[in-house]
């Protein structure tokens, strides 16, 4: 992840955002003109000497997403609706500011005139947010809605359904139509419409009732929260992850995307990519049958990675890596664990996780040799356990990614992992090295929230959920289509070496963000483009040097942010790589007799489970219990 002043080193709740653009004194600057002429700029507004709580929220979010952010006090000097309208260009502002400021900007005697003037041509957007149930902030709201806001009534529970209306569309986007549960950690309330709000774009509610809305006011968009902020500095855990800030978090990240577009963080596509987890390549595996999924695939436009046990590596054999790897397939294989025995990337032990991820590595190799088959070299963990030195082993043994369904080691500390690092494409907070999240298809809510942030859509999944055939998978690829019609489906490789954030900056160059030590991207902006690239370093002394299509070239590196600047002609692909520190690759030969016979058990006991026991749940349900209790297969 990349940001002037990483999350890690901002202040904690209601710290004031510690980037170099954050004015350090809260005045109004001698003059405002000349804020905007070359990049368009959120102005905070906030009402005493300093930004409250909810103001630093949406300071640090927005800067997060890559929009730049001018806070001023509103009482300071002369009244700023005032100043606004003498020294902006008219269609040029972007305002941004509690319920409690606007009730402070309304004891100013000319307040109606300017918030007119304000409203019919030098305002493109405001969003007031904090708005409750007191009756100082239903009567501002009155006045600034021309009464279409008749008043706001405080939610009665905490557990909420969350809906984003389809007719918003154009603003919520992948997440149009669809819903999802939560809480608000915080008191909220809704909205009462009038009849003369019928034209207003209700864009969320809570239990079907509106919690943030945009109404046409003039020549301007006014945006109306009810809701909380998040706060991008607050750690997430196992039991109190990502999806219980969706609710605080959908909105603010619409108004931004929406107010601000290619110079706020977005992707430049969307991708998704299916995988399933432990099967061999054979003709079939358990329910999952390779030539009924070739054809559903090929159907349907989708396609599958293969986690694959690098154990099982000398059981394939080359007219099955031809058949299912062949050329124009949409299947291909990446690498689950090195033996996938019983939590076996969990341990703390650097010297045994080199060895382990070399091995699987060195399997994957020999492998391919041998039978042509390609592979990924993306890493899927076992039971989805890892320990921080399993990332660094990795990245030690020319892994590019792991792909997992949790961001969280099992060493992890409380303060890791903070909201901020889930809104990029990949969690790179341990070591640099990336860790994409995937999802179980139990509901779309996850794939939109991810597309719309601009992380790739990965799905998971166990060979038991193609039982009754391959209509399940198809139905959720086919609402991904529906909620993102130009989504692709490239290999895991090539989905994670392209995966990016970029904005555009204001002298017309474009700044990406990547994640993956080898990156490649092609400029489709429509003309030669110059591009300033960054990543997420934190281990400065291991990197020996930088190439663009094999060249060397010259890089920074400071306050652990890769950082270097190349230019692209229109369609022009680049591939740029991260060269870290050489180390000598051992010829690994395992773990001796006694462990390759235990390896051969667990894997044996694991495909009776899945080819003969699965048929019979009872049976099953019986050898489940007893692998669990000689720990033989890894299974939770």
């Amino acid at each position: 992840m990349h940001s002037k002043i990483p999350i890690a080193q901002q202040g904690r709740v209601g710290a004031i955002p510690a980037r170099a653009e954050a004015v350090s004194s809260f005045q109004l600057p001698e003059t405002l003109a000349g804020m905007l002429p070359s990049e368009k700029h959120l102005l905070l507004a906030f009402p005493g000497l300093e930004p409250a709580v909810q103001d630093r929220r949406l300071w640090a979010l927005a800067e997060w997403m890559g929009v730049s952010v001018k806070a001023i006090a509103a009482l300071e000097g002369k009244p700023l609706l005032q100043r606004l309208t003498e020294e902006f260009q008219p269609g040029s502002l972007c305002l941004a500011m509690s319920a409690e400021t606007l009730v402070l900007l309304q004891q100013d005697a000319d307040f109606d005139a300017s918030l007119h003037r304000l409203l019919d041509g030098f305002l493109a957007e405001l969003l007031v947010f904090g708005c409750t149930s007191a009756p100082e902030h239903q009567s501002a709201l009155l006045v600034l809605t021309g009464r279409a806001i008749s008043g706001i009534e405080l939610l009665d529970a905490k557990a909420e359904r969350f809906s984003l209306p389809r007719a918003a569309i154009q603003l919520s986007r992948q997440m149009a139509g669809l819903s999802f549960s939560g809480t608000y950690q915080e008191p909220a309330g809704v909205f009462e419409l009038r009849d003369n709000a019928a034209d207003a774009d209700v864009i969320m509610t809570a239990n079907e009732r509106p919690v943030f809305v945009r109404l046409k006011q003039g020549s301007s968009a006014v945006y109306l929260l009810a809701g909380p902020l998040p706060d991008v500095d607050a750690p997430l855990s196992q039991s109190h992850g990502m999806e219980q800030h969706y609710a605080a978090l959908v909105p603010p990240l619409i108004f931004l995307r929406n107010c601000f577009h290619e110079s706020c963080w977005h992707a430049p596509q969307s991708t998704a990519r299916l995988i399933i987890d432990d099967p061999g390549l054979s003709k079939r595996y358990g329910f999952l049958d390779y030539d009924l999924l070739q054809q559903s695939m090929q159907r349907f436009g989708y396609g599958t990675s293969i986690a694959f046990i690098p154990w099982n590596g000398w059981r394939t054999t080359r007219k099955n890596a031809a058949r299912l790897l062949g050329e124009n397939s949409r299947l291909s294989i990446c690498i689950h664990g090195c033996d996938h025995t019983n939590r076996e990337f969990e341990s703390q032990d650097a010297t045994l996780l080199d060895i382990k991820s070399g091995l699987a590595m060195q399997r994957m190799e020999a492998q391919q040799r041998r039978t042509g088959a390609p592979f990924e070299r993306v890493m899927v963990f076992p039971q989805g356990r890892f320990s921080t030195a399993a990332l660094q082993a990795l990245r030690a043994n020319n892994f590019l990614a792991a792909v997992n369904t949790t961001a969280y080691p099992v060493d992890y500390s409380s303060e890791d992992i903070r909201v901020g690092d889930l809104l990029r494409p990949a969690m790179t907070r341990y070591n640099g090295f990336p860790v994409f999240l995937r999802h179980y298809p139990r509901g779309i809510f996850d794939f939109a929230f991810d597309l719309f942030v601009g992380k790739p859509a990965l799905l998971v999944e166990h060979h038991p959920f193609f039982r009754e055939g391959y209509e399940a998978v198809e139905a959720v690829v086919t609402q991904l289509h529906n909620i993102e019609p130009s989504l692709t489906w490239p290999s895991l490789s090539d989905q994670l070496t392209q995966s990016c954030l970029q904005r555009s900056l204001p002298n017309g160059s474009t700044e990406i963000l990547f994640f993956t030590r080898r990156f490649q991207f092609e400029n489709r902006k429509g003309r030669s483009e110059h591009f300033v690239l960054s990543k997420h370093e934190p281990d400065e002394g291991a990197i020996r040097g930088v190439t663009v299509d094999g060249v060397n070239v010259p890089y920074d590196l400071n306050n652990g942010h890769l950082k270097l600047e190349i230019h692209a002609r229109l369609g022009q692909a680049r591939t740029i790589e991260i060269m870290d520190g050489e180390r000598t690759r051992q010829n690994i030969g395992g773990f001796g007799v006694r462990h390759n016979a235990g390896v051969l058990l667990r894997r044996g006991l694991s495909e009776f489970r899945d080819n003969t026991l699965a048929r019979n749940e009872g049976l099953l349900r019986v050898a489940n219990k007893i692998a669990r209790a000689l720990k033989v297969t890894g299974i939770k």
